[in-house]
């Protein structure tokens, strides 16, 4: 047992030391985090700076019947576009009277939108070929090169505007740039240099947080370990636990005691956020995920038959429409139109009899394509009123009720949630992102369905266990300094 005990020690003074100041950093700029993230340009903002469209435009706009991709019809610098996704972040724009290829945004353009979004003149700008700080991620590659303007308004802003799909990709200002920088950029490593080489990056952070579970867990144990029984008689004290006197050695042992298990499982569910459940734990016998299935891409020969003529008298309300998207919806072409909210879109499906507002899609509708789009699986359809455990709204993206609720009877008893509004399938777990969904939103960010519904708590109980994390992080880099300091005398001896 005493060698045993010893090599844990070993285990522990070694792992500890080695990531003690990372441990510092992570706790501390998760105090940041819990208020403020990465920055990011707002969907809802850039939305809201989109023109109306008008009758005129929708009389001389063409059908799209030779483009492909995900479409979506708005107006840039007062004249209508189509834009074409294709993958995460790629598009094409095209002049929807002419149907000619935007292949490029004008600096002058590209100031006259920056301006317009902020209210505010230019100070500098500046033509980047390659990502930076506040752009690291891989997939903007496809968006380059881009215009970064620095504006002079009061909050410092500035904005990235691609020269390829002339859209904001970026916005910061001075507080949220400091912020990140306290916060989001030395917790999560974003690191510009280690998301260009994303298989290296990956591997570091991962190996960074392995070594810092074998630190929190051999602690948790020595922790234990070395209690102290209280002799017959003693005060009841917190130094009573622990057979240390020196003050630093003492309070990581307590607060390590007290908030070792939540240090434990922060580092754990931080590693299991930068990869999946590895299969061979839970498995996957799906080869398509159920969105791809379900939200079929939209096939725009369906749409050839009519105008956008068409569908503009077919409007109820024919004022404020800032976006129009082709969808294809339980095999049928809709349009998706939005006016003043970004996430909520009224519905036109496109029938033999002509064009028609779509409110709701019944049980039997969801049915009749769930049995088309999964054919031989038996399933439960429900409606669902109230959000449960698995959906529930984000600070990204409002989730509508009521819903339908699909359990498939299948290998990865997969659960479906469909708006009973779009027919859209909105989100979907089996049994891999189920245990995904636990053991990362949950013990990392608390995210209870209890303590989601009192935000105040949450939030309280997560800063009472940074406090915590934090005494036991500080007083670890300490002991940690002090043991190189000794090695080191040791060696000159």
């Amino acid at each position: 047992m005493s060698k045993l005990k010893k090599l844990l020690l070993q285990i522990h003074d070694l792992s500890g030391s080695l990531l003690s100041l990372m441990f510092v950093i992570w706790f501390l700029s998760g105090f940041v985090l819990i208020y403020a993230g990465f920055p990011h340009a707002s969907r809802e903002e850039r939305f809201m700076h989109l023109s109306f469209l008008e009758q005129s435009d929708f009389n001389s706009i063409q059908m799209p019947s030779n483009l492909s991709g995900r479409l979506e019809l708005e107006k840039r610098s007062g004249i209508p576009v189509y834009r074409a996704y294709k993958g995460r972040k790629s598009q094409k724009v095209y002049n929807a009277i002419s149907l000619a290829e935007w292949k490029k945004c004008s600096e002058k353009e590209a100031l006259a939108l920056a301006e317009d979004f902020v209210g505010a003149k230019t100070l500098a700008v500046q033509k980047i070929d390659e990502l930076d700080e506040w752009i690291p991620y891989s997939y903007y590659h496809v968006l380059l090169p881009m215009y970064k303007i620095s504006l002079d308004d009061e909050e410092h802003t500035r904005l990235y505007i691609s020269e390829k799909s002339g859209s904001i990709v970026q916005e910061t200002t001075r507080a949220s740039r400091w912020a990140a920088r306290v916060g989001a950029i030395p917790h999560w490593v974003y690191l510009r240099s280690l998301y260009q080489q994303k298989a290296f990056g990956a591997t570091l952070v991962t190996s960074l947080a392995f070594i810092g579970i074998l630190a929190s867990l051999s602690g948790l144990i020595v922790g234990f370990i070395r209690l102290r029984k209280r002799k017959k008689g003693e005060k009841k004290q917190w130094q009573a636990f622990t057979p240390y006197k020196k003050f630093w050695y003492k309070w990581h042992h307590i607060s390590g005691f007290v908030f070792g298990f939540f240090v434990f499982t922060f580092i754990l569910s931080g590693l299991v956020s930068l990869t999946s459940i590895p299969k061979w734990m839970v498995s996957v016998h799906a080869k398509v995920s159920p969105q791809k299935v379900w939200n079929q891409s939209p096939d725009l020969r369906q749409f050839s038959e009519i105008t956008m003529s068409d569908f503009w008298y077919a409007l109820d309300n024919k004022k404020e429409i800032r976006k129009v998207v082709f969808k294809s919806v339980m095999g049928k072409p809709c349009f998706w139109l939005y006016r003043n909210h970004f996430q909520t879109a009224e519905i036109y499906s496109v029938e033999e009899q002509g064009i028609h507002r779509k409110e709701h899609y019944s049980g039997e509708e969801v049915r009749q394509w769930c049995e088309k789009s999964f054919p031989e699986v038996a399933y439960d359809l429900q409606e669902q009123k109230e959000y449960d455990a698995y959906y529930q709204p984000t600070g990204m993206a409002t989730r509508p009720l009521p819903v339908w609720q699909i359990n498939l009877k299948d290998a990865d008893h997969t659960r479906l949630y469909v708006s009973s509004n779009s027919g859209e399938l909105l989100k979907s777990y089996n049994s891999n992102q189920r245990w995904r969904r636990w053991s990362y939103r949950s013990l990392h960010a608390l995210d209870f369905p209890f303590l989601k519904q009192h935000e105040w708590l949450r939030k309280l109980i997560l800063i009472v266990i940074l406090i915590g994390g934090s005494a036991v992080s500080i007083s670890g880099f300490v002991l940690g300094m002090l043991s190189i300091k000794r090695k080191c005398k040791k060696r000159k001896k």
